[in-house]
């Protein structure tokens, strides 16, 4: 199973006044379907980690470990989510 989140930054774009350089982080709420019971689960991607991660969350319902592999596709802008468990 797998989601897929549409990138919306136009909130966190900087105005032109700002001299730092750092960067905002910025959270994507989601969901992913547990391996093991197939529940559903809420969870929050963190843009700034990359375009691929992987990382392991238990499942909220059954608590097996899920391994969440979060990729991105540059061509539709949107990031996936798949589950399997560890």
């Amino acid at each position: 199973m797998y989601v897929r989140l549409a990138i919306d930054d136009s909130w966190c774009r900087k105005p032109k006044s700002w001299t730092t350089k750092s960067k905002i982080m910025q959270n994507m709420q989601t969901g992913f379907q547990c391996a093991g019971c197939g529940e559903w689960n809420s969870t929050a991607v963190d843009e700034s980690a990359g375009r691929e991660q992987s990382y392991v969350e238990d499942c909220q319902v059954c608590c097996k470990p899920n391994v969440l592999h979060v990729g991105y596709d540059p061509a539709a802008q949107e990031f996936f989510v798949t589950a399997e468990l560890e």
